[in-house]
């Protein structure tokens, strides 16, 4: 599936109220400050694999949940984040622009927090 991207720097300020984004991925949407490197791209991308396979709803809840044991656990924001399984995945896969050709579904829960 090729996402519908969107440059919108007003939209990534308002949300880096909350965390800081440069790109974030809200299906089948990928809205970013400017430009995307093909990595950022990919990146986001396995997001939006990530999102369809989970129906959507279930993806965030994961999500969020994933973020605050990781939060309990490491007492770090940026280490939560880094450590939720959906970035692992995309952060370890995002220079392989060619992963989403061999990925397998629910390539994610192989990773822990």
């Amino acid at each position: 599936m090729k996402p519908v991207t969107i440059i919108s720097p007003w939209f990534t300020d308002l949300v880096s109220i909350v965390i800081d984004v440069y790109a974030i991925t809200i299906f089948p949407f990928i809205i970013s400050r400017e430009e995307m490197t093909p990595e950022t791209l990919n990146h986001e991308t396995i997001h939006i694999h990530q999102q369809r396979e989970l129906l959507l709803i279930p993806f965030y809840v994961l999500y969020a949940f994933y973020y605050f044991k990781g939060l309990a656990k490491y007492k770090d924001k940026h280490r939560a984040y880094l450590m939720i399984p959906f970035e692992q995945e995309a952060y370890q896969n995002d220079a392989n622009l060619n992963y989403l050709e061999s990925r397998e579904w629910f390539a994610w829960r192989r990773f822990k927090v």
